[in-house]
């Protein structure tokens, strides 16, 4: 029997360097916030969707979902197979075509117009898009041009299969045509002026959507077109898909309706949405659609993904591939908590405590409806209970200090979350000599960020800014407000002298700054007593951040100052025209989002680039760092992170093969941490293994290898990312 001999405590582990490009991953709304334009199920290659951009989504099991970056921040629109083909088409004439996963190829037709729709016959592949663009390809790759002798905006196509044999496109203004040579096109009348936005084939004839709810049939030939009456949908409506001639699935702005009857559309058409169902789908913006078979798959807007499961009859039960929440968030902060472990154990048979003290630095952001949520690696977010009475308001700053943490927002709404205690009682079983015992031990868990209490208000102005010192919170808002306080819940209203909308706050060495409305600027040693440091601008300065070395305040049309002493400030040029919303600094490097997806990086914070690695066009309201790691938040839920700096620890062993016959390795390291495990039988050679990731946020991994062999010893390290 070969005995093996491992030194997996004195591997050699190679520290991470930081990162050359942001390297992005969805933490809200999961598995991502990319508005899904087209859904699609395909044998080989499961669920695809494509969306804003330029990235792709595939999944097996429609739980656990592969990101594709095309490296184009283009918008994708629609895609269609021909056989093993796979085309998708999108933003200013973009088409991408592939024959396998992960790997695509990139044509531009060298035109702007967006190619909204795309699909395909057994020999064709038919696109069409802005100024009634129509694009033929027999392979994807090479495309031509046809005139249909209109000039409306296309929006969707389709083909009728081996029964009709037709192609039929509709648009703008209710135009809707039909051809089966793809050369000569002929208009058919539809009953409407609405925008048509898609078209399918069901089988034995066509459905068509469009604006206001509008659903029109047609005959096989496609010459006979008809509005149903019936379908109850007033929203705009984006998506059909037809699991057969008879069961018809329709979606859109807070719509989806199903129609699982008669071709003639005699039936009634039911809300998909409804209360009164079982299991009903949410209410959300839906893009697309799809049929896999089995069940239906509808997604939209910032990554809703829902399935339909037919249940009896024309009932489908629906299902929420859910997130936190998609309510927009406004603000990002840190907050550290502490706590005790109780820890049991047996010593020479009798039992023995020890007490150890824990200390856990976490994320905190606040947003509309009085969405609070925590988490405590930015990978995975738990919403917190906000206090009934701040319901329907809206948080739109937060921050604390070792007492608690302080949210404040709309009608002078303010909550805390006070550093408190709560036991936490567990069983421990412990074997002394031949017997099992129960133990029980006492942990006490730091309630910080998870319970909140609505604090008594001296004003109904709209709040926003928010800052806290160990002695001192301060809240900033509507008519020139300032408030501070010792402890969070007794508030003292400050003079400033003027009226101005104080929209951010901030702590810094020599006291205290605020900003605002028609570019308003405050600065104070104490918090009393305010001075107006005013550089003569009447843009909106929304937020200022102390970031380590300097103040930075942003704001509307590209805003963005600087000072050392909060008396003189310079005004930097962002190079951009959007309203910068928040700025963090991770060593030595400047990050301010903004709206529109733009989000921009600085050495110096004077000269400032745009990031081109950003997975998102939403806009971006607030961002923090926390051990290296940028994370950013917006409008819809949306929580991107990446790690800017190396990690804090190499990638270490927990647990591997023990023998000849085990395969397990345990890793320990941070969530969204890469490496390579790497073998040798003799400290000179290392193999290589394929790149791993640690993607579940309690930072562990577990791999079955079976890449051992009956060498009589074998060594393992784990090597980082160069």
């Amino acid at each position: 029997m070969n005995l093996r001999v491992f030194i997996a405590a004195c591997c050699v582990l190679l520290a991470s360097i930081p990162v050359r490009a942001l390297p992005w991953r969805w933490a809200n709304p999961l598995p991502h916030g990319n508005n899904v334009a087209d859904l699609a199920f395909n044998s080989t290659w499961g669920y695809l969707q494509v969306t804003d951009f330029g990235q792709i989504y595939t999944s097996p099991d429609l739980s656990s979902w592969q990101r594709t970056d095309t490296g184009l921040r283009l918008a994708l629109r629609s895609m269609a197979f021909k056989g093993t083909r796979l085309v998708i088409v999108g933003e200013s004439g973009l088409v991408l075509w592939s024959d396998s996963p992960g790997t695509f190829n990139t044509v531009r037709l060298g035109t702007t117009d967006w190619l909204e729709g795309v699909a395909a016959s057994a020999n064709q592949f038919v696109a069409v898009g802005d100024n009634a663009s129509i694009y033929v390809s027999s392979d994807g790759v090479s495309w031509s041009k046809t005139n249909p002798g209109v000039t409306d905006w296309l929006h969707g196509v389709t083909y009728g299969g081996l029964t009709s044999g037709l192609w039929v496109v509709v648009g703008e203004n209710g135009r809707l045509m039909t051809s089966s040579d793809l050369v000569k096109w002929t208009t058919r009348s539809t009953g409407t002026t609405a925008s048509l936005n898609r078209v399918v084939w069901t089988g034995a004839g066509y459905i068509a959507v469009g604006d206001g709810g509008v659903v029109i049939f047609g005959n096989a030939a496609g010459t006979s077109w008809q509005v149903q009456s019936n379908v109850g949908a007033t929203g705009n409506l984006n998506t059909v898909t037809a699991a057969s001639a008879s069961v018809r699935l329709v979606g859109g702005a807070k719509e989806l309706r199903l129609n699982a009857v008669g071709l003639l559309g005699t039936s009634l058409w039911t809300s998909e949405t409804a209360s009164t169902k079982t299991s009903p789908a949410p209410s959300g913006t839906f893009l697309s659609s799809a049929w896999d078979g089995t069940n239906f798959v509808a997604a939209g807007r910032a990554g809703l993904l829902v399935s339909g499961v037919h249940s009896t009859g024309t009932t489908f039960d629906w299902s929420l591939y859910a997130s936190p929440t998609r309510n927009w968030l406004f603000d990002l902060t840190t907050a550290t908590s502490t706590g005790t472990n109780v820890n049991v154990s047996v010593v020479n048979g009798a039992v023995q405590y020890s007490v150890s003290r824990t200390t856990n630095t976490f994320y905190v952001a606040a947003g509309d409806f009085a969405t609070l949520l925590t988490s405590d690696s930015g990978v995975s977010w738990s919403t917190a209970l906000s206090p009934q009475s701040a319901t329907n308001q809206i948080f739109l700053g937060v921050a604390g200090n070792s007492k608690g943490l302080l949210a404040v927002g709309s009608h002078g709404t303010m909550a805390f979350s006070p550093v408190a205690y709560s036991s936490l009682l567990s069983t421990n079983t412990l074997t002394i000599g031949t017997n099992n015992v129960s133990v029980l031990k006492t942990n006490q868990v730091n309630t910080l960020g998870l319970a909140w209490y609505s604090v008594t208000s001296p004003t109904t102005n709209e709040l926003q800014g928010v800052c806290a010192t160990e002695s001192l919170y301060l809240v900033a808002g509507d008519r020139g407000t300032i408030l501070t306080s010792p402890d969070g819940t007794n508030w003292t209203k400050r003079i400033t002298g003027i009226t101005n909308f104080l929209s951010g706050i901030t702590a810094f060495p020599k006291g205290f700054a605020a900003v605002g409305d028609a570019g308003a600027i405050l600065t104070s040693a104490d918090g009393i007593t305010w001075t107006s440091r005013s550089i003569g601008g009447t843009n909106w300065i929304s937020r200022v951040r102390w970031t380590g070395d300097r103040l930075v305040a942003t704001g509307e049309t590209g805003t963005i100052l600087t000072s050392a002493d909060g008396t003189s400030w310079t005004k930097q040029t962002s190079g951009t025209t959007e309203w910068i919303n928040d700025v963090t600094a991770i060593g030595g490097t400047w990050y301010a989002p903004a709206t529109g997806g733009v989000l921009l990086t600085s050495t110096n914070a004077v000269t400032w680039t745009p990031d081109s690695t950003l997975i998102t066009g939403k806009s971006l309201y607030a961002a923090t760092s926390l051990n290296g790691q940028l994370v950013v938040a917006g409008v819809e839920g949306v929580i991107l992170r990446a790690q800017v700096s190396g990690y804090p620890n190499p990638v270490s062993f927990v647990q591997y093969p023990a023998s000849p016959d085990t395969h397990v390795f345990v890793f320990s390291g941070s969530p969204d941490q890469t490496f390579q495990l790497q073998r040798s039988t003799d400290l000179k050679t290392w193999i290589p293994g394929s790149p791993l990731e640690i993607t579940d946020s309690s930072g562990t991994l577990l791999l079955l290898d079976d890449g051992t062999n009956n060498a009589a010893a074998q060594f393992f390290q784990t090597v980082s990312p160069p």
